[in-house]
């Protein structure tokens, strides 16, 4: 079990975004389709300084990004502000998903903050299966993180399986009690390898024997409840 004090500080990787992507361009100007996004939105992107851009400034170009607006230079430079945004629930479009997708197109891993987005993608993981305070969607995050950074996904879902906190337990019941055992986000590719290993893991034998090694070890109540719920669906 992970020890707390071990866990990676999500919060404090946010905050420490501006100062990893110090050195990304700002952008003089940005190609955009003029039919969909504006001269005076164009405007305020490029005025406003990176960390004082809020959801109206941000949202539409965050969710339009390579498609009908921007670059991946300047995506690069906007990100830090994008995933604070999201990340805090200041923006609620585009998705997390979608922001996973943008960041893949623009080859994020090619990028100098590389390193520091990784240690952000794993704390955001993290959180997801320790954190009870924060309210997520542990497939939603799943599956962007999976879009963002396909080849993590199998040790993400191994981690989930650790059950080493009842948080983890508990997203995974939420995830069982909520429709058809198998990935349901609108946003997996369903032809990808990470949604192919996600629907795998779900009726796999591996997950059904770490449920039954965690009720073996568990005494809390609450969390045995889950894991009696969780058994009987995933043997149905």
């Amino acid at each position: 079990m992970n020890n707390p004090s071990t866990v990676p500080d999500l919060r404090a990787l946010l905050d420490g975004l501006p100062a990893a992507f110090s050195t990304a361009a700002r952008p003089t100007g940005i190609d955009a389709c003029p039919c969909c996004t504006s001269p005076a939105e164009l405007d305020a992107l490029l005025r406003t300084p990176r960390e004082q851009l809020g959801p109206d400034e941000l949202g539409h170009y965050a969710a339009s990004a390579l498609n009908t607006v921007g670059s991946p230079a300047d995506l690069r430079y906007f990100t830090p502000r994008i995933l604070q945004l999201v990340l805090t629930s200041e923006l609620t479009w585009p998705d997390l998903e979608l922001v996973g997708i943008k960041l893949a197109q623009a080859s994020w891993q090619d990028w100098p903050e590389a390193p520091y987005l990784r240690r952000l993608l794993d704390a955001l993981w993290s959180d997801v299966l320790h954190n009870a305070e924060e309210w997520w969607d542990a497939e939603a995050v799943l599956c962007a993180l999976a879009a963002a950074d396909p080849d993590g996904t199998g040790d993400r879902l191994a981690e989930w399986a650790r059950f080493a906190t009842p948080v983890a337990v508990e997203r995974l019941y939420e995830f069982a009690l909520g429709g058809r055992l198998e990935p349901r986000d609108p946003f997996w590719d369903e032809q990808g390898a990470p949604c192919r290993a996600f629907a795998q893991w779900l009726r796999g034998a591996d997950l059904q024997l770490a449920v039954e090694a965690a009720v073996l070890r568990i005494d809390d109540p609450t969390q045995l409840d889950q894991l009696f719920t969780v058994h009987g669906i995933l043997a149905t």
